[in-house]
């Protein structure tokens, strides 16, 4: 039982070696430092566009800084204050009392983060949720360090 095994894999290996391509005869095989020197670019401009390609695409990768008082305050002025400026309860009148409900670097565990997505406590606002881009925002507010900026 043991030989037919070895023998049916054996031929297996066999079949798919025969089948794999192989490099044509008639050119030969690059050492990888070749194929880097081709594929360098010949001039310093189009060194410098590939640099530029580079970073543009790891810059669009990071997300861009969120300002507290340009992207986050507006939100929480508009959709917020009413109901939690001034009155009993949950204050989010100023950045020291939102911070309050964030965990900075942490916004699966920050209560403010938590309440706009409902996750085990009431949603905010309640009588609709905010729009996603806006709940994205405070996210990355909240994800990169939640700085008062």
């Amino acid at each position: 039982m043991k030989s037919k095994s070895l023998i049916v894999m054996l031929a297996a290996m066999l079949l798919i070696a025969a089948c794999a391509p192989a490099a044509p005869a008639d050119e030969p095989v690059l050492a990888e430092e070749e194929m880097m020197a081709e594929s360098a670019p010949e001039t310093e401009m189009e060194a410098d566009e590939a640099a530029n390609t580079t970073e543009m695409d790891s810059a669009e990768d990071m997300t861009a800084e969120v300002s507290f008082s340009q992207d986050v305050w507006p939100i929480i002025e508009e959709y917020a204050l009413a109901a939690h400026g001034g009155k009993g309860g949950v204050f989010l009148e100023s950045y020291a009392d939102i911070m309050k409900y964030v965990t900075p670097g942490d916004p699966e565990n920050s209560m403010l983060y938590k309440a706009l997505i409902g996750d085990g406590v009431k949603q905010m606002p309640p009588d609709a949720p905010l729009p996603d881009e806006m709940i994205q925002t405070i996210y990355d507010w909240i994800q990169q360090g939640a700085q008062d900026n």
